[in-house]
């Protein structure tokens, strides 16, 4: 279903728009307030060392995905097993992401309208954009990611000339010490947006320059990690540490407030815009790694036109009844979903199958 080529600024392209996604719109670290940059920071540094597991893997096996190296790894059965954990985990993150933009869609544009319209909206999209392929998102990240970077410098610019920051918002810093920038660091970003990016070993086998492909990976998670800081840092500076905690979307709540001249004002439509272009992208790469690692998975390149609606479905089904309302939605994303679901197979899996890998290798080699 892939093309058997994808550039290296494309992987680095769609890593940008795929890490900050969804993560700028619910705002990171913001549970330490002022020192929410730190927390992000170590999130960074963690997740570079996550994804440096990821790619050890991808070098050992480099034509082959995460689906079918599992099984060389640890056997068919328990190999299978995981891989079919795995799909089910890229489904379900999409359906949380899914949830988070609907939801945004609900509350600021389309008030009355039910949320199962907007979704299948949405999916309506991400399948047709999947039913074209891989190399037709890639291409289409490239054109958006120019707007989107350019727009994002436009708002930061637009902030600064109305003077809304204000430093004192940024102090004091450590406040409470290192020990809760460390819990909020670490499973949360740790995993989110970071250790999600395990999603794109599915793709990396398809890289035309696997040295070029591999530094556009790291480039693009610290790239990432950057907006995020800058965004977060701007964020609770324009409005506060306790309103940007508060705040169910902080960054529209931020660019709202941009008024120069009585001119340049009201400009959170368009950073709706942008934040629906990064939510499509992260859904879509999540989508389409599921479809891909089944078809990895049965061995067919080329699988059935049904699965993909059948799967968009099944999107629209769980995002809706995973959780009675947003709170509830938050909570659990926040609170459960790292420790329990991140942490073992963004961390541990990718971990124990390095090792095991890695002493194989030693172990034929000395024999």
């Amino acid at each position: 279903m892939i093309p058997n080529k994808l550039q290296p600024f494309q992987l680095f392209v769609l890593m940008v728009l795929f890490e900050v996604g969804s993560s700028v719109v619910v705002g990171l670290g913001l549970e330490v307030k002022q020192d929410a940059w730190l927390a992000i920071l170590l999130g960074l540094l963690g997740g570079l060392v996550l994804f440096s597991l990821y790619i050890y893997l991808y070098t050992q096996f480099p034509d082959l995905s995460m689906m079918n190296y599992l099984e060389l790894i640890v056997g068919k059965m328990i190999g299978r097993l995981l891989a079919v954990i795995y799909i089910c985990l890229f489904l379900y993150i999409a359906a949380r992401v899914l949830r988070i933009f609907c939801e945004l869609v609900l509350i600021t544009i389309l008030v009355e309208t039910p949320i199962l319209v907007i979704a299948i909206m949405f999916m309506a999209v991400i399948c047709f954009a999947c039913y074209l392929g891989f190399e037709v998102i890639a291409r289409t990240a490239e054109i958006f990611f120019f707007w989107v970077m350019f727009f994002s410098f436009l708002f930061i610019l637009f902030i600064l000339i109305s003077g809304l920051p204000k430093l004192e918002n940024l102090q004091p810093v450590l406040e409470g010490g290192w020990q809760p920038i460390w819990k909020v660091a670490f499973p949360t970003i740790f995993s989110f947006p970071f250790g999600e990016s395990i999603v794109f070993t599915i793709f990396f086998p398809y890289l035309n320059s696997q040295k070029q492909g591999v530094i556009s990976g790291f480039l693009g998670i610290i790239f990432s990690g950057i907006i995020l800081l800058i965004a977060t840092t701007v964020m609770i500076s324009v409005l506060g540490p306790y309103a940007a905690k508060i705040s169910t979307f902080p960054l529209l709540d931020t660019v709202e407030k941009i008024n120069i001249g009585d001119v340049f004002q009201r400009l959170d439509p368009i950073a709706l815009i942008m934040l629906i272009i990064g939510g499509f992208f992260k859904i879509t790469i999540f989508f389409l790694g599921a479809i891909e690692g089944i078809s990895n998975l049965i061995n067919k390149d080329q699988i059935t036109k049904y699965t993909i609606p059948i799967l968009g479905t099944a999107v629209i089904a769980l995002s809706i009844l995973m959780a009675p309302n947003y709170i509830e939605h938050a909570v659990v994303g926040n609170k459960i979903i790292p420790k329990y679901v991140y942490i073992p197979l963004f961390m541990v899996v990718p971990f124990l199958l390095v090792m095991i890998v890695f002493f194989k290798k030693k172990w034929l080699m000395n024999k």
